[in-house]
């Protein structure tokens, strides 16, 4: 055995292209970059780094930066992400008031994120977060200029919130589960809009759990997102969902569920079989006080290849269906949840 140990692959840092085809961005190449970090002392995780860029023949380019960072004995964890988007988009509508042809425009938009979490008791913590978000639109249409400043004054804006963050971690490996449960609830609560001069605020719930069978795994998870008051269309909510269209699908309020099933076929191949379905619900004063909803199903297959053995830090692809035959593909670094 320690000489089979011995042989599997421990890569601390990955990197591959990604190729797009996104109905909303178009055709075009990504990248996506990871790197380990030495574990910390008494630490049961390492902290990571993170690194994706894409650009679409649509002209629209996006970078994101990220590190989570897990302290000495897991006292302590952190996490930052900042990102900038210049993306041209085919307009929908969102949920209870799509429209009937895709209407094109630009967004010009940054944000910075950081939290904090205290270890409390052995697998709770308890934090705080923070955001600062903030874009520009503009319509690329010949229409009434009546209705072009009413929706580029709609999808443009900034705003910073501020929150509160509870987290119960009870899983074995925080990239690749194979048991345990994970229970993230969250807040944040923003400044003023600027179009209605009120504060409105976000709640976020996200409950995971994984069950051995023998060496393979089933997994479920479960997300509600709500956003509560007058929410300016750009911060609206959209579904976590493989398969989802995330710039059609948004709306006031998002709940998922997901089952997956992990294979293992060798000690570095295993795949995964999944289904769910997301309801996305748009509560909007603009829909004369009626609540207007809309469930995607998905389901999809994919593959996992190891490239660290102790972290279980994995490379995939997953292919998803969903509503309207919509297939997706995706390249990503370890389990989706």
């Amino acid at each position: 055995m320690e000489g089979e140990m011995s042989t599997l692959p421990d890569r601390k840092f990955a990197a591959f292209p990604v190729p797009i085809t996104d109905d909303a961005l178009g055709v075009g190449l990504g990248i996506n970059a990871m790197y380990l970090h030495d574990r910390a002392e008494g630490a049961t995780n390492p902290s990571t780094s993170m690194f994706y860029g894409q650009y679409t023949d649509s002209d629209s380019g996006m970078a994101i930066v990220g590190h989570e960072h897990v302290f000495a004995y897991d006292a302590w964890r952190a996490g930052f992400y900042a990102g900038h988007f210049s993306l041209n988009l085919k307009y929908t509508g969102r949920v209870g008031m799509q429209l009937p042809k895709a209407v094109q425009y630009s967004t010009y938009s940054n944000f910075v994120y950081g939290e904090v979490r205290k270890q409390i008791i052995d697998d709770l913590y308890f934090g705080v977060q923070g955001l600062w978000s903030g874009g520009d639109a503009s319509l690329n249409e010949n229409t009434d200029p009546a209705i072009k400043k009413a929706f580029e004054q709609e999808m443009s804006g900034s705003n910073h919130a501020l929150g509160f963050l509870m987290t119960y971690d009870s899983r074995d490996n925080m990239m690749g589960a194979t048991n345990g449960l994970n229970v993230d609830l969250s807040t944040l609560h923003y400044s003023k809009d600027r179009n209605t001069g009120k504060p409105f605020h976000r709640l976020d719930a996200e409950v995971s759990q994984y069950f051995p069978i023998g060496d393979d795994v089933l997994a479920y998870r479960v997300i509600g997102k709500e956003m509560l008051g007058e929410t300016p269309e750009y911060e609206f909510v959209t579904p976590d969902l493989r398969g989802a269209d995330w710039n059609k699908y948004r709306g006031s309020a998002v709940y998922q569920a997901e089952i997956e099933y992990r294979r293992k076929f060798t000690q570095l191949w295993s795949g995964v079989a999944f289904a769910g379905a997301a309801m996305v619900r748009n509560d909007d004063r603009h829909l004369a006080n009626s609540v207007k909803s809309e469930v995607i199903p998905s389901a999809g297959i994919g593959i996992r290849y190891l490239l660290n053995a102790k972290e279980r830090f994995s490379i995939g692809v997953d292919a998803a269906v969903s509503k309207m035959g919509n297939t997706s593909f995706y390249i990503r670094f370890g389990e989706a949840f």
